[in-house]
């Protein structure tokens, strides 16, 4: 059955979803037209949940291609699978998957579990929890892509046991993720073990056979009880650094009376690594002040502590590792630069 909610689009079961599916993965999303949500019923007579969700930020399309894949098979599980397809306007509008999220809105991946929603976005995103959070959900997984270079790896909003052998699952890299910043998973981790799984740059041929990877060992697991060896790689994020509002910046090139920053390319090969003290990130020009803001998961400002000016030229004071450094202008201004961390296994 086909619901079209003002908010959402709703399908229980196969029988309408089938013929959609049958079209081209761009074809279905303008189709779809808003954020769309799928149950499929277990089959057991009193069956559990899990919820897979993909396309938060419309330009990152392994995680939805993955999800078609999954409902072209018309397998059915032992649980109901919930299904919830976000971003879709910034998906296929002004270019296939060219947006995060489109001017005028929000990101939809900040939306969830907010007071007094005064959006439609965050109407939304209300209107999709409460149903979640009625189902008997035992785990939940977000599908993610990234704008730079990274491992694959799984994000824990809130560290158990359970939904670090959840992650352990998804991959051998942990990313412990203490900012409350209103994500989907942040907001089901109350209810059941929920992580978000990083699975590389978006169009790529290998990161979207990575996503699906994913999804079939988290839908053929069984008990969330069961061992699975643990993850090689625990890292904690510990503060966030951003290029300030008011500097215009590029990635490459050269300062110019449009130019106050000019950082260099690349850099999002050390993402998981390290940045070793003194490395240069970028140039100013001679007397500039600093051009980024550093702060920690309770906001306070540490940018003294990892980052100086001198002689134009912007560098770390101490070794650090960056996680999801990217390589773009408008990822930079819609989340951040990158975000530092610190291994714990």
């Amino acid at each position: 059955m086909r619901t079209d909610h003002d908010l959402y689009l709703f399908f229980d079961g196969y029988d309408e979803l089938k013929p959609i599916l049958d079209a081209t993965d761009e074809d279905i999303l303008v189709e779809l037209r808003k954020p769309t949500l799928v149950r499929i019923p277990g089959t057991d007579a009193h069956p559990r949940a899990r919820l897979v969700s993909a396309l938060l930020h419309g330009n990152e399309d392994s995680g939805y291609r993955a999800v078609l894949d999954l409902l072209r098979s018309g397998e059915h599980y032992p649980f109901d699978l919930w299904v919830f397809i976000g971003n879709v306007r910034a998906a296929h509008q002004e270019g296939w998957f060219a947006h995060r999220y489109l001017d005028g809105q929000e990101d939809f991946n900040r939306t969830w579990g907010l007071q007094a929603p005064t959006t439609r976005m965050r109407r939304c995103s209300d209107a999709v929890l409460d149903i979640l959070k009625a189902q008997e959900l035992e785990a939940a997984v977000d599908i993610h892509n990234n704008t730079g270079l990274n491992p694959y790896y799984a994000i824990v909003p809130d560290p158990t046991q359970e939904a670090l052998r959840l992650a352990s699952t998804m991959a051998d890299t942990i990313l412990r993720w203490p900012m409350r910043a209103h994500t989907l998973m942040e907001a089901l981790s109350p209810t059941c073990p929920a992580v978000s799984v990083e699975c590389g740059l978006p169009a790529v041929a290998e990161n979207h056979a990575y996503a699906i990877s994913a999804l079939r060992r988290f839908l053929s697991m069984g008990s969330l009880e069961e061992h699975y060896p643990p993850a090689r790689r625990v890292f904690e994020m510990e503060h966030r650094v951003i290029v300030r509002p008011e500097v215009p910046f590029a990635f490459g090139g050269v300062l110019t009376e449009d130019l106050d920053l000019v950082l260099h390319p690349g850099l999002d090969h050390h993402n998981f690594g390290m940045l070793l003290a003194g490395t240069e990130l970028g140039h100013v020009f001679e007397g500039a002040g600093m051009p980024v803001l550093c702060t920690d998961m309770k906001g306070r400002d540490t940018t003294e502590r990892f980052f100086e000016v001198h002689n134009g030229a912007l560098r770390v004071t101490e070794d650090v590792t960056p996680v999801m450094l990217t390589t773009t202008v408008q990822q930079t201004r819609r989340d951040c630069f990158f975000y530092i961390a610190r291994r714990r296994a």
